[in-house]
């Protein structure tokens, strides 16, 4: 049982109807306006990651699937979960002849998946999205197997770094963070 109230339930979910009625809004422009932004995190993540053959990939708050551009091959599960439809509808038309790649309109705190399903999870730009991040978080480690890799990013503008790693500590193991001079984003590597 949660110990929220009903105003705090009703104003948590206020939030996520704000923050899919904006990425509703951006859908189209989305990529031109954040893809090279993006692509730079993703860069720096991919150097610092070794994905394997045959793993499960999930992405929380994928969006256009900038990501899976990025790491797509035909030798693993890829699963992108973003509460925006529209924004999931962006994504789908790069990737909708692909029979391993699934995208799911979902609510990061409450991820339709069975427990310790996903070898590598990504949260990229969306920690500073969501009404309470350490739910999420927790909620990723549940889907996350017991050696998975799960990465977040958080932008600069919205926490500390200390307030970043707090964050990621307060839901699942932090192993590295950095905060990187040309990126907008923080960047955690953890395991659950």
């Amino acid at each position: 049982m949660s110990n929220k109230t009903s105003h705090e339930v009703e104003d948590s979910w206020k939030d996520k109807l704000d923050t899919m009625e904006h990425y509703n809004a951006l859908a189209k422009a989305y990529d031109t306006l954040y893809g090279q932004e993006q692509k730079m995190k993703i860069d720096f993540i991919l150097k610092n990651l070794n994905l394997k053959k045959g793993e499960k990939i999930l992405d929380v708050g994928c969006g256009t699937c900038i990501l899976f551009e990025n790491i797509y091959d035909e030798d693993k599960i890829f699963v992108g979960v973003d509460i925006s439809e529209k924004i999931l509808r962006e994504g789908w038309k790069k990737f909708r002849d692909k029979t391993n790649l699934f995208l799911v309109s979902a609510d990061a705190e409450h991820l339709p998946f069975r427990d310790k399903v996903f070898d590598t999870i990504f949260a990229i730009t969306l920690i500073q999205n969501l009404p309470n991040p350490i739910i999420s978080l927790k909620e990723i480690k549940r889907v996350s197997k017991r050696e998975a890799s799960i990465v977040v990013s958080g932008l600069k503008r919205r926490y500390t770094f200390k307030e970043f790693n707090s964050i990621i500590r307060n839901a699942i193991f932090l192993r590295e963070s950095y905060d990187i001079e040309n990126l907008k984003d923080y960047i955690a590597f953890s395991t659950p």
